[in-house]
């Protein structure tokens, strides 16, 4: 049951990623099919320190019961077992925290920590000091812990009283913000004080800075926490008869209506030339959307409010973008970790942060700078550059792209092709550094060893790569006709797909109906028979037929959504009629297609559900 007068809204963690703020745990182990309850012990421990760890850095939510693919499975426990868990926040962490709760969700029952960041540093009882770093949690010292906590919820500009009273707050943002955290169910004002917004003194509420930036009605009573946007014709700026900047009017509110104006402002100036997009070039967004909306947020977040006699600028060059935060580094922050892509958690602003994913307004997955720094690559773009000073923090992107004539020259010939992200860049890191193996591929991609193993073997089986043995440094280079822009017999492997329904054996004999209807969206279609193909339209018929082994992107796609015309189809079902891999099928064609329109998922919200279908949408699938 539910702590009494807490009522923990868990819909709003259900499908989301662990982060910084919050994660996730299945209280089984074992195989799908033969699961079984982890050990007690364990999980006590686990509990321990992952209560501590959000207890040390900015709070948050752990829920047990949940797999790693969302699915809700709950618990086993006896009554006994289940309150000696909801007590591990009380009996092992010093000082003590508030007990767990058990939240009853679709016929289970999920134990759930909700825990405030503390003042002082948490200590699990005979185990150290762990503090949430992203979307783990790592060993740290009660000293760190407590210059954090000193720096963040104590010295900062957020933490200082506001003259606002709560009638001067958005009710609107607050609800939002209240619905975002699972605590719909408190008052504003109790919210405030869970999230150290406000404070009580008798009877009175008392806001914090941080409440008044984050809710103020009519803005903050700060002269300078908006954004500056400024558009310079040219590489520099100039002054004078050749001055050559034009600024936008001055975004000013309160955080969440500033950062929406100034994506919109900001998203507005973005020119769209042609850049590589997979193995195409397509008209996209200058800047990667992440990687610019990701400086601008960091700059919202952590600036440094104290100082106010400087906004947020931002400046949009003919070459880059230069988004410009007042105040330096925090000096728990090394500039080289940050460049190399460490992933690091220091907030000048807790509070502000803590709220602002409660608001929705950024993904709380712990990925932030190196995921910026990916996107940017990805796009062949030069890598972001941080520029600290005493006084502020730039992040500048440049928009000028890294690839070469020769590149251009050998995306060319890639163009027909149909290819992975991951099977284009590791066709590419061949091409530029004349060779490819395991470990650049996985640095190059995130990806990990057999990941990256699979890409280039399904590369070296399509005779795109060859295979050059030395043991541990084994490593791939391009094919001879591939480098040479000729791939000789490419015409000779489309086969006769006429035996598809008779001769080949690769289907399973017919099982008769497909299964009863599944609700007023129409049936889904998941075992494929002989009698699938043969009751499918002539015309598609005869268009799976001449697939061949070896289809264009283009015809197979277009063979995909007549399929899904008529009818929910499973990925499964699809790949068995195409005589395709399942993974391969869902990543190089219905990921996209959904993503290009020319597919909808019957479980939009959730891309994993087991009973996952597509259909084409058409006016007559609603």
């Amino acid at each position: 049951m539910t702590a009494p007068g807490l009522g923990f809204d868990v819909t709003p963690f259900l499908h989301q990623d662990e982060g910084q703020h919050f994660d996730r745990k299945s209280l089984f182990h074992g195989p799908p099919e033969a699961k079984k309850p982890r050990d007690r012990k364990e999980v006590r421990d686990q509990v321990a320190r992952y209560v501590a760890g959000f207890a040390n850095a900015e709070g948050g939510v752990l829920i047990l019961g949940i797999e790693d693919n969302h699915t809700i499975t709950g618990h086993q426990l006896p009554q006994s077992a289940l309150q000696t868990l909801l007590s591990v926040p009380q009996s092992r962490c010093e000082p003590p925290l508030p007990p767990g709760l058990v939240v009853p969700h679709d016929g289970h029952e999920l134990v759930v920590f909700d825990v405030p960041s503390t003042d002082g540093p948490v200590q699990v009882t005979g185990d150290g000091f762990p503090l949430r770093m992203g979307d783990q949690t790592v060993d740290s010292s009660e000293s760190k812990i407590q210059a954090l906590k000193l720096q963040g919820l104590v010295e900062s500009h957020e933490s200082r009283p506001s003259a606002l009273k709560l009638s001067d707050l958005d009710s609107d943002l607050l609800a939002q913000a209240r619905r975002g955290a699972g605590l719909e169910s408190l008052s504003d004002s109790d919210y405030l004080l869970k999230r150290k917004l406000a404070d009580r003194r008798g009877s009175e509420l008392v806001l914090r800075q941080a409440a008044e930036l984050l809710f103020a009605r009519l803005g903050p009573d700060h002269p300078n926490a908006g954004v500056r946007v400024f558009r310079v014709v040219g590489t520099e700026r100039r002054l004078g008869a050749t001055h050559n900047v034009e600024e936008r009017p001055r975004i000013e509110g309160n955080l969440p209506q500033v950062w929406q104006e100034a994506v919109g402002v900001i998203g507005g100036l973005m020119r769209q030339p042609s850049r590589l997009v997979g193995n195409r070039f397509q008209a996209v967004s200058e800047y990667p959307r992440f990687s610019w909306q990701e400086a601008l947020l960091n700059a919202i977040a952590h600036r440094d409010y104290s100082i106010q006699g400087n906004c947020i600028e931002v400046w949009l060059f003919d070459d880059r973008m230069e988004v410009v935060s007042p105040g330096g580094l925090l000096p728990e922050l090394d500039l080289q970790e940050l460049l190399s892509r460490k992933r690091v958690h220091c907030s000048r602003n807790p509070r502000l942060m803590r709220t602002l994913v409660d608001l929705g307004l950024t993904r709380d997955q712990g990925e932030g700078i190196p995921r910026m720094f990916a996107e940017m690559e990805d796009a062949f773009l030069p890598a972001p550059r941080i520029e600290p000073t005493a006084r502020n923090v730039s992040v500048v992107l440049g928009n000028t792209t890294t690839l070469t004539e020769a590149d251009r020259t050998f995306v060319e010939r890639l163009a027909a092709e149909d290819l992975t992200q991951e099977e284009f860049r590791a066709l590419l890191q061949a091409h530029r550094n004349t060779q490819v193996d395991n470990a650049s591929l996985r640095q190059l991609m995130g990806l990990d060893t057999l990941a990256a193993s699979q890409v280039l073997r399904r590369l070296r089986d399509r005779s795109m790569l060859e295979l050059h043995r030395a043991g541990a440094q084994s490593f791939y280079t391009l094919d001879p006709g591939l480098l040479a822009g000729d791939r000789p017999g490419q015409g000779n492997l489309v086969l006769d797909r006429g035996e598809l329904a008779a001769d080949r054996g690769e289907l399973p004999a017919d099982r008769g109906e497909l299964g009863a209807d599944r609700g007023e969206s129409g049936p889904i279609s998941s075992t494929v028979t002989v009698g699938d193909f043969l009751g499918l339209d002539p015309a598609l018929q005869q268009a799976l037929a001449s697939l061949g082994t070896r289809p264009r992107k283009e015809k197979l796609r277009q063979v995909i959504g007549q399929l899904c015309s008529d009818q929910w189809r499973t990925g499964a079902w699809l790949a068995g009629l195409l005589n395709r891999q399942p993974e391969n099928l869902s990543d190089r064609h219905l990921s996209p297609m959904v993503k290009d329109g020319l597919l909808e998922r019957r479980f939009p919200d959730i891309p994993n559900h087991p009973e996952q279908a597509y259909r084409s949408p058409s006016p007559s699938n609603p």
